[in-house]
């Protein structure tokens, strides 16, 4: 596997940081994987447990080396306080840049450079720096990954990115396809990372903006649901805000609800008196670039 390959060459050079952020992806990589390979996962563990014992016995001695060709050793900074906790339930770990550690209250903090893993039945309601006042929150098994300020590596897992103030914009890449989201006034948008490797995105609030490069914008309403495909969009398709509503963990397994839940029901309420005939449907993952999973919900389902 490659990331083995890069984070053994990595930590013989020294830089054991991202050697042991290079394992722990191997590692999420291969628990993602629906063919175990428990050989293969077992010397990748092997080589993230000696690459952290010699990480430890480096920081004792008071710095860590930053190249391969000797340059001047640094020690360890302290991690900032980019991104606070809101809400925080289960297993949600960090990896990255700085110590491993969990996150179990709301108030914590931690910088930019981090891995963030969810187990499942787990979740995490972020508050993100900057003038839209981004809040994400993710819940299940997934992880993503915050390099800087506006960008979200989305590896696997389903998401709930709000911009409460005007011109938000916010980068978010899947393994295989990426979009740049924004909307001149306050928006929500729900995400979910596909098999294939794509985003299933669906419009609650406001009109959200999806620009890629050398394609037409997209524009999200909502109730519209598009998949971002690897090599295009599909087709936009309509799902019923109230179902959406009454199904999805986002949005009711926190203790506490999004600020904008009441405007959420508004919202659906609006979309249920414009639509004279309706089925209760779930969409589910991709397919293909035009077949989706969907199933119609039955009477003793609505409920």
């Amino acid at each position: 596997m490659l990331l083995l390959a890069k984070g053994q060459t990595l930590a013989d050079q020294g830089d054991f940081v991202p050697a042991v952020s290079a394992f722990n992806q191997a590692i999420d990589l291969l628990i993602q994987d629906q063919k175990p390979n428990p050989l293969l996962r077992e010397r990748i563990e092997q080589a993230l447990r000696i690459t952290k014992g010699r990480a430890i016995v480096a920081r004792y001695k008071g710095s860590l080396s930053v190249s391969s060709v000797g340059k001047a050793q640094a020690t360890i900074p302290p991690e900032p306080k980019d991104i606070s906790v809101r809400q925080v339930f289960g297993s949600v770990l960090l990896r990255g840049q700085f110590e491993p550690r969990s996150l179990t209250k709301s108030g914590e903090t931690f910088g930019f450079g981090r891995r963030v893993t969810i187990s499942s039945r787990s979740g995490v309601d972020l508050n993100f720096p900057g003038k839209a006042d981004f809040k994400l929150r993710a819940v299940d098994t997934g992880s993503f990954t915050l390099p800087k300020s506006g960008v979200i590596h989305a590896h696997s897992g389903a998401y709930l990115l709000r911009a409460n103030e005007d011109d938000g914009k916010m980068s978010v890449e899947a393994p295989f396809a990426g979009v740049d989201i924004s909307g001149d006034d306050p928006f929500a948008v729900m995400i979910g990372i596909t098999t294939n490797g794509g985003l299933k995105m669906i419009g609650l609030l406001g009109e959200v903006e999806l620009r890629r490069s050398g394609q037409d914008l997209q524009k999200l309403r909502p109730g519209q649901l598009v998949f971002v495909l690897p090599k295009g969009y599909s087709r936009k398709m309509y799902v019923e805000l109230s179902t959406l509503i009454a199904t999805a963990d986002l949005l009711t397994v926190f203790e506490e609800p999004p600020s904008y839940y009441k405007r959420l029901k508004t919202e659906a309420l609006v979309q249920a008196l414009r639509t004279k005939r309706r089925f209760r449907t779930v969409v589910g993952d991709v397919k293909g670039r035009d077949s989706f999973e969907m199933k119609v919900l039955r009477e003793d389902e609505k409920k």
